[in-house]
């Protein structure tokens, strides 16, 4: 059952041709071990560029935000749900193109088979982005990605996430239980439109 979601997941990571997606090369297995071969991306995933230069200046932000939002848009249209969008997924290659990257907890949807690339009934993802629905082990959509790259888009403007806690758990819970805090609270300097894209 691994074997054959790996399968599903390759396949359907494979199907993604976008220029905002890391392209998958080939699929196969070689002495009994399976393995995806993917474009290889020269630069920065979002994270280590936040941690290096800090929040970027506006024109940078807007030019990551529309092409993250073109690679969920098309995955969303294929019928895929990332479920894991946050900076470590997001890469900044040296021309400046934006890539959305590891596709590893993806779920097809709307296919009518209700396939899950990963078992069901799990939650997954990483605490710190995940949309509501993941949290409470709910059906996601590509709502969920939506809801993701909103938080993404939050902490990469601001510095911060929206939520913080001790643990893992605490986090979650925010998620699923506090108002949605306001990017205008902690960048008033920034247009009120914006502020309403991410909120």
């Amino acid at each position: 059952s691994y074997v054959a979601r790996f399968q599903r997941e390759a396949t359907s990571a494979g199907a993604l041709n976008h220029p905002n997606i890391v392209q998958v090369h080939a699929v196969g297995e070689a002495e009994g071990q399976h393995y995806i071969a993917q474009e290889y991306v020269k630069g920065l995933t979002l994270k280590a560029y936040l941690q290096k230069k800090g929040p970027p200046e506006l024109p940078v932000a807007l030019h990551i935000m529309r092409q993250v939002a073109a690679a969920l848009k098309a995955a969303g249209e294929a019928g895929i749900v990332h479920r894991d969008i946050k900076p470590e997924n997001i890469m900044i290659s040296k021309k400046a193109d934006v890539k959305v990257a590891d596709f590893g907890l993806a779920q097809l949807h709307g296919t009518g088979e209700g396939v899950d690339i990963t078992q069901e009934g799990t939650t997954l993802g990483t605490p710190l982005y995940m949309s509501p629905e993941q949290v409470s082990g709910s059906k996601v959509d590509p709502r969920s990605d939506v809801y993701s790259f909103g938080v993404t888009c939050f902490q990469m403007l601001t510095g911060r996430p929206p939520y913080e806690g001790p643990t893992a758990v605490s986090i979650a819970v925010k998620h699923l239980n506090d108002p949605v805090p306001l990017l205008s609270a902690r960048r008033p300097d920034l247009p009120p439109a914006l502020s309403a894209i991410v909120a």
